[in-house]
Order: structure tokens, then sequence, then C-alpha cells
């Protein structure tokens, strides 16, 4: 039993962007010009107006366009999971290839920032 249990604590910590430290998939986009923009995730396209902002679910990026062409048309990209990766590696050697496989399969090897504020000023 105390086997099953250290087995189970070790894979636990070793796949831990999933169970662990997980990743995040949500930002929270402020809108701080005076135009509507629309963000476009793989959730759907949003119009966020202006001086507010919205809760963005997304896996891959997210796009913000602006009708107004002096203002730019940024991308907000994802990032590695850091702590995630680390742990996968260490102590996750001891199973091989099981936790980074177990991370990159429930897109947890990445994660999108917390915020991100759109300004375009004219």
């Amino acid at each position: 039993m105390k086997r099953m249990f250290a087995f189970t604590l070790i894979l636990g910590i070793a796949s831990c962007g999933t169970i662990g430290i997980g990743s995040n998939h949500e930002t929270m986009i402020y809108n701080n010009s005076s135009d509507t923009i629309s963000a476009s995730s793989d959730s759907g396209i949003f119009k966020i107006k202006p001086d507010s902002h919205l809760r963005i679910q997304s896996n891959n990026g997210i796009a913000i366009s602006n009708l107004n062409e002096n203002c730019p048309q940024p991308i907000v990209t994802r990032r590695p999971n850091g702590p995630a990766i680390f742990f996968d590696i260490f102590p996750g050697i001891i199973f091989g290839i099981v936790p980074i496989a177990i991370d990159a399969i429930t897109n947890n090897l990445y994660r999108m920032p917390k915020s991100y504020t759109y300004s375009c000023v004219e």
C-alpha cells in the first residue's frame, strides 16, 4: 500500500502542469483606448468597449484588432509554463516521457498571461 501511495504521489508531482501547478488559459484584456476592440481566440470573437475589460479563455493566443488603422493590432501569445516543465524533468525523469506527455496532451506546457492592457492614443 505504501508503494502505491508513493507511486501516485511521485506521478502527481511529475505531471504537475496538469495536476499541481496547472496553466493559465484565461487572460483579462483591458481596453484603455477610445475605440471598441475585437479580441479573437479559439473560444470565439469578443467585443470589448472602451475603458472596460473582459476575461477571455484561449489555449493558443488572442488576436486583438481595431477598426482604427492607426492603432496597433497585437497578438497576445502564450509562454512556456516554466515550473511545470521543470517538475516534468525533475523528478519526472523517473517516469521517462510520461509526465511531459501528460502535460503536452492536456496543453499545460504553455500558459497565457494573466492580463493584457491594450492602449491606442491618438
